[in-house]
């Protein structure tokens, strides 16, 4: 019966999204894992134990041990920490920049589905921002690829009213992209059409080097904004990288 349940234990590398105190020392830790996707774990004795949770905070890379416990919760047992994240907390807008990408993780990405290419997306993100700083365009490929992953980015092949011509406007009721305006699209542009290929084709740290235009940069962000304001939610990071800006 013990090697059973030894064999019931497991490594997986983790990114912690959450820390919710439980009692006078437990903790419930939200997890993205690479293997499992988005889970809950129960910390035992995680805020008096600075050996097996050194560092436990959100957000966080790391190794954790867990096993299945009753419900569908997990055992973390142990996390060791990464320490490419040490960054992020030298710099405040950094550090905003990471919520609001760990805020879009625990809103949007479902729960139990293992999802590694997202899970090597949020990572490299997060690396990003703590090794160069807060940088627009990280975030801005950081939103075309969840949109991606969610199954919801539009087509940037081309024009759906006419295709060859150069972009000019996005019909967000629709999820594409025109050449010419209608009543209910919004302005867009070829140059920020291009850019968000780019930014989703290359990794955090090639859209760490693009020198984009902000101009266009922030016209290539209204893809991303125009699904949120659909979702009728409201981000509480948002507000906090306002009062950072």
């Amino acid at each position: 019966m013990k090697s059973a349940r030894v064999a019931e234990v497991e490594r997986d590398d983790v990114i912690v999204t959450g820390v919710i105190p439980f009692g006078d020392s437990d903790c419930v830790v939200r997890l993205l894992a690479r293997g499992r996707g988005r889970c809950s774990a129960f910390a035992r004795g995680a805020r008096a134990s600075k050996r097996r949770f050194p560092g436990l905070m959100a957000p966080a890379l790391g190794s954790a041990i867990v096993a299945p416990r009753r419900g569908d919760m997990l055992d973390l047992r142990e996390l060791d920490v990464d320490t490419r994240l040490m960054n992020l907390a030298t710099d405040l807008r950094a550090w905003g920049f990471a919520g609001y990408v760990i805020e879009l993780v625990e809103r949007f990405v479902p729960d139990g589905a293992p999802l590694p290419e997202l899970y090597v997306t949020v990572e490299d993100t997060l690396v990003a921002l703590s090794t160069h700083g807060p940088r627009p365009t990280v975030l801005r490929a950081f939103e075309l690829r969840l949109l991606d992953e969610l199954g919801v980015l539009p087509d940037l092949s081309d024009a759906a009213d006419s295709p060859g011509d150069d972009v000019t406007a996005y019909d967000a009721d629709r999820g594409v992209l025109l050449a010419a305006a209608t009543a209910t699209s919004i302005p867009f542009s070829e140059a920020a059409r291009q850019a968000a290929i780019f930014l989703l084709q290359g990794d955090a740290e090639a859209a760490n080097a693009l020198p984009v235009d902000l101009e266009v940069l922030k016209i290539c962000s209204r893809l991303f904004s125009q699904w949120l304001q659909r979702q009728r939610v409201t981000l509480r990071s948002l507000e906090v990288l306002r009062q950072l800006s």
